[in-house]
């Protein structure tokens, strides 16, 4: 059962958050924290993907908190399906003391945007949130800082590759979407009024598919992902130059 709580900003929109994990303290040791912003509106706490998935239309979650303790079978993949499920929503992963390098790892492949330890200090969490929601890639700066995991996540896909499997389409249909817009030259604002979503929400499409596919910009996303067949050319126009716009 979703447990709610909300809060507002008279000075505009708030940023919709919504915490999945089993653990109670955590939970409402996090909701005191963030309820505290008033730019921040927690609109549920829930203890399973099943539940978030079942109330991600409702939540309309700018955020999605995700703890990496998820009891699930598999806590990537239960993140990957929230992923797929909740596609206007960016991902933070919450990750545990004493195995935070393999949910850093993991948060990675889901395409999460921000990785934080659970007992990382609240000033942390709630500047995190700001800049994931201002359209940023936290994640970024910890791999710049530990070549160690850049080099676990090589190897990682080296293997998938040997292996034969290929690589894996890793967008989501609406980022999919998202890059198909922007390949037209369309602005954010462009796609958003057309998607029928937040200029946020696109921005938050864009930065997880950039990050997704390593590139530095959305033209080079595009081209990326026509040239491994997962952008369709008859999606896209030949001249993608202005789609870095905006």
């Amino acid at each position: 059962m979703a447990d709610r709580a909300t809060s507002s900003d008279p000075s505009g929109d708030p940023i919709r958050l919504l915490i999945v994990g089993p653990r109670a303290i955590l939970g409402a040791g996090l909701r005191e924290i963030l309820g505290r912003e008033p730019d921040f509106d927690v609109v549920a706490h829930v203890q399973s993907t099943a539940e978030a998935i079942s109330i991600a239309s409702e939540a309309a979650a700018d955020i999605v908190l995700v703890d990496a303790a998820l009891p699930e079978a598999s806590a990537a993949e239960a993140t990957r399906r929230l992923r797929q499920e909740m596609p206007n929503s960016a991902l933070v992963v919450l990750g545990r003391l004493g195995d935070e390098d393999a949910s850093i790892v993991s948060a990675i492949g889901v395409g999460a945007a921000a990785h934080i330890a659970d007992v990382a200090d609240p000033t942390e969490l709630v500047g995190t949130i700001r800049r994931v929601a201002g359209g940023e890639d936290p994640i970024k700066d910890q791999l710049s800082t530990r070549p160690d995991l850049v080099e676990r996540i090589v190897d990682g896909v080296r293997e998938t590759i040997l292996a034969g499997r290929g690589p894996v389409n890793p967008l989501s249909p609406r980022e999919r979407e998202v890059l198909a817009q922007a390949a037209r030259g369309q602005r954010n604002r462009e796609i958003a009024e057309r998607l029928g979503v937040s200029e946020q929400t696109v921005k938050n499409h864009l930065s997880s598919a950039m990050h997704k596919l390593g590139a530095p910009n959305r033209t080079r996303a595009v081209m990326y992902a026509v040239r491994h067949g997962w952008l369709s050319v008859d999606e896209t126009v030949e001249e993608t130059a202005g789609a870095d716009v905006g």
